[in-house]
């Protein structure tokens, strides 16, 4: 899993984005091996003029061509990021178990017209 933290119009020092990087390894570690790549983008809410919340948005590409994608700010990157890592957990865990049930309901559709299309075919 590589994990990517790039931020616009603010400073990051390399000790807070190690830090970054084990939160959202910690978050994410269940899942490593369906996803290919986690990018994260930190940015300053109110652009140029500076301001007091700071955006977070956090992008994970899954292994069979899902990603989802959380959004959130805080009042500093590192709680902007605490958040939206909470979120992106439950969010990469809801679609993988979207993906998973996918097959079985595409499954049960065919069966059921199939049953339709014979019941037919005997009238």
């Amino acid at each position: 899993m590589q994990i990517r933290i790039t931020s616009r119009q603010i400073q990051l020092p390399n000790e807070t984005i190690s830090k970054m990087k084990r939160r959202l390894g910690f978050s994410l570690s269940r899942f490593g091996n369906s996803i290919i790549r986690v990018t994260v983008r930190l940015s300053n809410s109110n652009g140029t003029r500076g301001g007091q919340y700071r955006e977070c948005l956090i992008a994970v590409k899954l292994q069979n061509n899902g990603e989802v994608i959380v959004q959130g700010n805080g009042t500093d990157c590192s709680s902007a990021l605490n958040r939206c890592a909470d979120r992106i957990s439950r969010a990469v865990d809801r679609e993988l178990a979207r993906q998973q049930q996918a097959p079985i309901r595409k499954m049960g559709l065919m069966q059921s017209t199939n049953r339709k299309a014979a019941a037919v075919d005997e009238r």
